[in-house]
């Protein structure tokens, strides 16, 4: 019989636990992002050696018929989306709540986003009761006109539709369009509300009072080139593009445009850059650089993967390194040894790093974002098992 449990899980039902469970083990580790309890279950948890790692709990009744889910990337909350029964969700990424999505947001027993949440005013209370956000809530007015996208472009087709409004967009405006004819546009009395604008030089004194005081204002040179998604940065896309780059998103950089970004005069990014090493000193020297985040990859990207276990083999396959970003849950290999991690790996938005307690600095050193590193106790070989005598469960969504 194994002396101890060790469950693992994104969503982790506690309501059918039983005694007998609870008394076949000395030990008892349990680790999840929402774990779903009543009464009854905690009343069995306090009186057995069991160790709770969580970052929601949730009481429901017995008989409630929960659905658990993930998703990863972006989310949009709204009436078309609403589940036919109650769920518990967990989002890596960034979600949108839509003015309808009042009853899609009650039939969440539970809410868990890690990273970025949008919401109208009339729905704050009730998202935040049922969420908890890991990552910048934005509330915006009820009263404007809302403009979906990762930006907005006041340009001649802009104009046509303009009437005397609030317009509001969660992100950004932009206004570079050399064809914009901006005193008709402030004729029409638009009024313009986010967290910053882009103007290009020569509308700026025109445009700028449009916009409410809290707005950012970014004044760029006449000629930039502005991409409102998120690039990836190739010696073709240097060519396009030109010498003045402003992007909209995140950047990831291609290995095989180096030495073209010596060639560059501005560069400013909202997002994220991603690039490799060997192009980190090239890329600092731009003249005008600014960037939000910098992430320097060393080694084989593994994006958006539900589960990832990483054992010494794996590691053999790329000796460059590994870098996980934005997956669900991360297992270690217990015989990978600490300098290995520190030097070989990377875990960026990832929600659940597994490792071993010798791990575990190591790990949380190279972790950006993580929801949650879990440490277990037991170091050993990977045959399924932590070591022998421990009985291991894993799982996206796990009942016990």
């Amino acid at each position: 019989m194994k002396k101890k449990l060790n469950a693992n899980a994104i969503v982790l039902d506690l309501r059918r636990l039983t005694e007998e469970t609870l008394s076949a083990y000395e030990h008892i580790s349990l680790n999840a992002v929402i774990t779903l309890t009543n009464p009854r279950a905690q009343a069995l948890l306090s009186q057995y050696n069991v160790k709770l790692n969580t970052v929601l709990c949730k009481n429901l009744p017995d008989d409630a018929d929960i659905r658990a889910s993930v998703t990863n990337g972006k989310t949009t909350l709204s009436a078309a989306s609403k589940p036919e029964a109650k769920q518990v969700l967990v989002i890596n990424g960034k979600v949108t709540v839509l003015p309808d999505a009042a009853e899609t947001l009650r039939q969440y027993e539970a809410l868990v986003v890690n990273g970025k949440a949008t919401c109208p005013a009339s729905l704050a209370a009730l998202f935040t009761e049922a969420a908890t956000v890991n990552g910048k809530l934005v509330i915006y007015p009820d009263e404007a006109v809302v403009l979906s996208g990762r930006s907005v472009k006041l340009d001649r087709a802009f104009l046509l539709r303009a009437q005397e409004r609030l317009y509001w967009n969660e992100r950004l405006f932009v206004a570079v369009d050399p064809k914009l004819d901006a005193a008709a546009l402030a004729a029409k009395g638009c009024r313009f509300a986010a967290p910053k604008a882009v103007l290009a030089e020569s509308l700026a004194e025109t445009l700028a009072p449009l916009f409410t005081e809290d707005t950012e204002l970014v004044i760029l040179p006449d000629g930039t080139a502005v991409v409102d998604d998120d690039l990836d940065l190739t010696a073709a896309a240097l060519r396009r593009y030109g010498t003045k780059l402003y992007v909209l998103g995140d950047v990831t950089v291609s290995a095989d445009c180096i030495a073209a970004l010596g060639k560059l005069e501005f560069f400013h990014a909202s997002g994220t850059v991603t690039l490799p090493q060997e192009a980190e000193e090239t890329f600092c020297a731009i003249p005008d650089l600014a960037y939000d985040k910098l992430r320097v990859l060393s080694g084989h990207l593994f994006s958006g993967l539900p589960k990832l276990t990483l054992t010494p083999d794996l590691l053999a396959q790329y000796p460059e390194g590994i870098a996980c970003v934005d997956c669900a849950m991360v297992r270690l290999d217990p015989a990978l040894l600490p300098d290995e991690i520190a030097k070989h790996c990377q875990f960026d938005g990832c929600a659940l790093v597994q490792c071993t307690e010798v791990q575990q600095n190591a790990v949380a050193a190279v972790s950006r974002n993580v929801a949650q590193i879990h440490a277990s106790q037991k170091d050993g070989p990977l045959n399924g098992l932590f070591d022998p005598d421990t009985a291991s469960m894993q799982a996206l969504q796990l009942t016990l």
